[in-house]
């Protein structure tokens, strides 16, 4: 959702009263984006850059945004305030390696907020490329606001906090390396290793705790021939909330698994292995047994097909998912589907569909994409999240682009205590090429959360600003 809603239009803060001194606050109001654009303005002076072994980019957007209800509440009060978007990237390489550094976050200056930063990000990454070995590390520090987070910018269909819809902010601390060596070799392998710590502040949600999340994987494979490989792989993953009502939950796998090429059409990969899952803290459970995910693509004149099965063991039973898919390459654009089914024992069959479509006209461009991701809430309540995007883009003239984009995230639960939700949103945003590179940029957004034994709430927000990118080698 662009900029308005993306990165923190809605702010779940306490909000103090307006106070007086009403022509110096317009003042400071408008003058702060003002300011910070002419500045940027004169020490930017350098364009887009040819790409070279070092690069810097700094993206702005700056401007005035009005809310009638930025903390997504019933009956919440409307807010004006002048909110610069800052997004920092470095970039250095090297014929073996890669360092990128980024950081983000936005000023937001009104008489009736009480956070100057919100938003924030850090992320540093290096990678090393040596001829058939592979090494990279990361680190990541994020803040966001929860009634602000959308699925257009990263929360999927399976996030952790996708019914959250009442406020507070996630605070995201990860570290993470991986590696490969023997690429493209008889024999080789890979790895992959992650800690993250998550904290929430300012939200009333009891499932909501702080918790620390591991993850490994490792895969070691081998050649017989040509076309078939076998391979040893494994995960462990553990999941450890802290507070009331905990429920620290493990997981660990180790396996084997066949990639061939049956044919000159058809290709297949299975992967079968023995499975732990175990849930202590408030409630206490254990499950084992075998897990066997796979799947089969045959390559068609007009695209491919394919059959995808994925049947693990959770906690205290086991879901079985079986999906075919099937994509076709179109004169304008691409076309593809998924029809399938889950199946959680005790629970029920849940149907499954999946959309992908992008169309392209001569000055326009459509996309629409639904996902569907089965999973079992913490009260032993079988749900379907779905995520539905419909985006339009339409170039009116030379100077100007009309972007629209429809959104609908719903959560639909099935078994005793369960709490359907949905969340629509709607973003307009229109783009006009000024001088130098500057874009004047317009946008309405509008959202609607609707929740089972909750009245509903809404959210209208309008933004009027600039946007430029400054490129230095």
């Amino acid at each position: 959702m662009l900029f308005l809603y993306q990165k923190g239009a809605c702010s779940s803060k306490r909000r103090k009263p307006a106070g007086t001194g009403t022509p110096f606050y317009w003042v400071r109001l408008l003058g702060a984006g003002a300011i910070g654009a002419s500045a940027l303005s004169l020490t930017g002076q350098a364009q887009e850059a040819p790409e070279g072994a070092q690069r810097i980019t700094l993206d702005v957007r700056t401007g005035l945004e009005w809310s009638d209800n930025p903390d997504l509440v019933v009956d919440g009060d409307s807010r004006v305030v002048s909110r610069t978007r800052l997004d920092f990237a470095l970039e250095r390489r090297t014929d073996i390696d890669r360092l990128t550094f980024g950081a983000a976050g936005d000023v937001v200056l009104g008489e009736d907020t009480d956070d100057v930063i919100e938003n924030p990000e850090l992320r540093l990454r290096w990678d090393r490329d040596v001829g058939r070995s592979r090494l990279g590390a990361g680190l990541t520090l994020e803040s966001v606001e929860l009634d602000s987070t959308s699925f257009s910018d990263g929360v999927s269909a399976d996030s952790v906090d996708f019914s959250t819809f009442d406020g507070g902010t996630r605070r995201l601390t990860g570290i993470d390396v991986d590696g490969a060596w023997g690429v493209d070799a008889p024999f080789g392998g890979s790895y992959s290793l992650s800690h993250d710590r998550i904290t929430y502040s300012g939200t009333d949600d009891p499932t909501l705790l702080d918790a620390d999340s591991v993850d490994f994987r490792f895969a070691l494979t081998g050649a017989l021939d040509r076309t078939t490989t076998l391979g040893l792989i494994g995960s462990f993953t553990e999941f450890d909330e802290d507070g009331a009502g905990e429920l620290d939950t493990r997981s660990v796998r180790l396996g084997g698994e066949l990639r061939s090429e049956i044919t000159q059409t058809l290709s297949g990969r299975l992967a079968l292995g023995w499975q732990e899952a175990e849930e202590s803290g408030a409630d206490t459970a254990r499950s084992e047994g075998v897990f066997v995910d796979g799947d089969l693509t045959w390559a068609l004149p007009n695209g491919t097909a394919g059959i995808v099965w994925d049947s693990p063991i959770e906690v205290d039973r086991r879901r079985t998912t079986v999906r075919f898919q099937r994509s076709l390459e179109m004169p304008r654009g691409d076309f593809g589907y998924s029809i399938g089914a889950s199946r959680a024992s005790g629970l029920g069959t849940r149907p499954l569909f999946g959309l992908n479509w992008e169309y392209e006209m001569p000055r326009a461009r459509f996309i629409a994409d639904l996902s569907q991701t089965p999973a079992t809430t913490r009260d032993n309540v079988q749900t379907i999240n779905s995520v539905l995007s419909l985006n339009f883009n339409q170039q009116l003239t030379t100077r100007g682009n009309l972007d629209v984009l429809f959104t609908v995230r719903d959560g639909d639960e099935d078994g005793e205590g369960a709490v359907d939700n949905r969340r629509l949103g709607l973003d307009v945003t229109y783009r006009h090429d000024l001088a130098q590179d500057w874009d004047l940029v317009g946008q309405f957004s509008a959202v609607r959360v609707s929740e089972d034994d909750a009245q509903d709430r809404s959210s209208n927000t309008i933004f009027i600003g600039l946007e430029k990118r400054f490129g230095w080698n």
